[in-house]
This record gives structure tokens, C-alpha cells and sequence, in this order.
């Protein structure tokens, strides 16, 4: 991590926002006749007072079923530091994705890696947050692995 500051993880919460997109139809296609647009919102905070925020969308039901799934992963972020998670991003991803109880409902694919990947876009704009960069200039600043 070098140049990061290494922060304490102290909370995640997470909202379920909808907006009722089914009423005028938009955003529907053949498959899709009535989305209601609704994401998951996550907000990852610092003991030290910087957040992350991130999401996920779904074209509405279902997305509480997803909040669920974001609340119940919220134990393997809380308490930890940003140095433990950024340091070996990717197997933070795995220990995720591969939880030995959650992943019996949807293991490489569906709710569980919806709900994941609202917690690794907090973690990403938490990251940028640290170095003062967009996550994009993050991302283009790093090294391959």
C-alpha cells in the first residue's frame, strides 16, 4: 500500500433506494417489461471519519433480498483495516465470495456476488478516497500482477 493511510473500518450500512420506473415504462425492453430501477447503496465509514460509497442495481424486486445479503457481509468488513482489505484486494474478494455459509445461495454468480459487488465499489471509492484520486486513476496508476 505504501503511500495509503492505514484506517479502521467501523461501519457499513446499507439502503435499499428504488424509483418507479415500471410506471412510465422506462428502461424496459422485451425481457424486461416493468423494471422499477433500485439499487443497493453501501456507505463504508472510517474510524477516521473518511467514507466509501458504493452500489449495486436491480430492476427492482429482489433488491431487498440483495440488501439482505449486503447486512449479513457487513461482519467481514467492520473491524478490519484498510490496510488488511487493500493490501490483498483480491483475496479480500475471495473470503467474500467463497464465505463458507453464504455461498450454498449463490456461489460465482446472483445475489451473492450482487450484494459483494456493492461492497467492493465502497471499497474502491474508500480507497480513492485515501489517496485523494478518482478510482480511475487509481486503477490506471496500478501495477500488473
Amino acid at each position: 500500500m505504501g503511500k495509503d493511510r492505514c484506517l479502521n473500518i467501523t461501519r457499513l450500512l446499507a439502503k435499499d433506494i428504488r424509483w418507479p420506473t415500471s410506471l412510465g415504462a422506462h428502461g424496459s425492453d422485451a425481457m424486461h417489461t416493468d423494471p422499477d430501477y433500485s439499487c443497493v447503496y453501501v456507505t463504508i465509514e472510517t474510524a477516521e471519519g473518511i467514507a466509501g460509497y458504493g452500489m449495486t442495481f436491480t430492476l427492482g424486486r429482489g433488491t431487498d433480498i440483495v440488501l439482505l445479503a449486503v447486512r449479513a457481509m457487513a461482519r467481514m468488513v467492520e473491524g478490519r483495516t484498510t490496510a488488511s482489505i487493500f493490501e490483498r484486494f483480491g483475496q479480500f474478494w475471495r473470503e467474500l465470495t467463497s464465505d463458507s455459509q453464504l455461498r450454498w445461495i449463490g456461489p460465482e454468480k446472483g445475489v451473492t456476488h450482487l450484494a459483494v459487488a456493492a461492497i467492493i465499489n465502497a471499497l474502491w471509492d474508500l480507497w480513492g478516497r485515501i489517496r485523494n484520486v478518482p478510482v480511475w486513476r487509481l486503477l490506471t496508476e496500478m501495477e500488473p500482477e
